[in-house]
Order: C-alpha cells, then sequence, then structure tokens
C-alpha cells in the first residue's frame, strides 16, 4: 500500500463515519419531530381496557341478590 492509497484510506473513513454520524442525527431528529406532533395511531379495533369479562357464577349470585332485596322492599311494604 502506497501513500496515496493509504490518505484515500483514510479520507474515505473520515467522510463514511461523517455520514453515519448525519445519518443517525437526521433520525433521531425526525423520531423527534414525529414524537412531537404526530397523534398517536390507533391500531386496534376494541380498546382491551373497555372489555370486561364477567364470570356467569358471579352473574349468578348478582341476579339472586337482586331478586333477595325486591322480595325484602315487597316484604318491609
Amino acid at each position: 500500500m502506497d501513500i496515496t492509497n493509504a490518505v484515500n484510506f483514510l479520507v474515505g473513513s473520515i467522510l463514511f463515519s461523517f455520514a453515519a454520524i448525519i445519518l443517525v442525527v437526521m433520525v433521531i431528529i425526525i423520531n423527534n419531530l414525529f414524537n412531537k406532533y404526530w397523534k398517536p395511531v390507533k391500531w386496534q379495533i376494541y380498546d382491551p381496557q373497555d372489555v370486561h369479562i364477567v364470570d356467569h357464577k358471579v352473574l349468578e349470585e348478582l341476579k339472586q341478590s337482586l331478586e333477595k332485596q325486591k322480595i325484602d322492599k315487597k316484604d318491609t311494604k
């Protein structure tokens, strides 16, 4: 390897490093802009926080307690 090849390799390495640094900085800037001004996109059709799983045993107990309350109210009148 003579001096011209070594200089070309050094200059190419420096320019490649600068390009990589600039690319990383641009990705960070674009990411921050999207994060600041972009509204979040809702990808799900339903919101899992709104879905409640109810056990049938609990439903039956609630029905029985409501019927008991109705009967108690009728008896007190």
